[in-house]
């Protein structure tokens, strides 16, 4: 493990450990009964995963590794709280659904994780990387010729701007800030179950970098777009429907 890295991913452990008792996912009746908790636009980059290893990074209680199971896919889900894998696998157990987790460190995964179909990171998982290039060349290199990353991630935009009323914003935060540890701006950027003292370190990374990351790695980019949530901007107003708000990324193995 990289020593700049390692102080800063396992405070983060410690940090998820201490909130993840307090969130929970999707019911699990809905997953026996072959639920998937993902978004269609996602479905449709990752194509058929009937039979594909699939790798969830930053799995949390587990919910896209459930889908991706339910969608036939060998799915693996990889998180760096111990509470949080634990809650999961309980939640797989009872669902009756074969799903593989695994405690680990997204800088330092387990040797087997090798020729994957698939990488997913999705809803707030990029902003927990303190090192773009070396976590791009990582995920490159557990990839199979032709498998693919498929990033979709709140928009770095969304986390430096603050609702300060309807029609109303601050600029809370550096878009530009790339390793600077992210501030916290306001509670609509912490995760369920976090509070305003929570220990966590987040970043923010321009999308620029993370798409350059990933091509600089020898990645091919296959779909890029961004789009509004008008939602992640609760209080704002019509206004929040002229913001991006999440973005997509699909880069693909020679």
């Amino acid at each position: 493990m990289n020593p700049r890295i390692t102080p800063i991913t396992e405070a983060n452990r410690a940090g998820w450990n201490s909130i993840a008792g307090r969130r929970e996912g999707r019911p699990l009746e809905q997953f026996r009964a072959g639920a998937v908790g993902l978004e269609d636009f996602e479905r449709e980059l990752a194509g058929d995963v009937r039979g594909r290893r699939v790798l969830q990074l930053a799995c949390s209680f587990g919910d896209e590794v459930l889908s991706w199971a339910n969608l036939g896919a060998r799915a693996i889900g990889v998180d760096i709280s111990d509470v949080a894998i634990e809650h999961a696998r309980r939640r797989a157990a009872e669902a009756g659904i074969d799903a593989d987790f695994r405690r680990a460190d997204m800088f330092d995964l387990p040797a087997d994780l090798v020729d994957l179909d698939l990488i997913h990171l999705s809803w707030g998982a990029i902003c927990w990387v303190p090192d773009l290039a070396v976590f791009a060349g990582i995920v490159a290199g557990r990839l199979r010729p032709g498998g693919s990353v498929l990033l979709c991630d709140h928009h770095p935009a969304w986390e430096v701007l603050a609702v300060r009323g309807d029609n109303q914003l601050a600029v809370a935060g550096d878009y530009f800030g790339r390793e600077q540890h992210r501030a916290t701006t306001d509670d609509a950027k912490l995760p369920i179950g976090a509070n305003g003292e929570s220990p966590l370190r987040a970043f923010v990374w321009p999308v620029s970098d993370v798409v350059m990351a990933l091509i600089n790695v020898g990645l091919e980019l296959e779909a890029f777009f961004e789009a509004p949530a008008p939602q992640l901007y609760a209080g704002l107003g019509a206004a929040a429907d002229a913001l991006p708000a999440c973005y997509v990324i699909k880069a693909t193995a020679p």
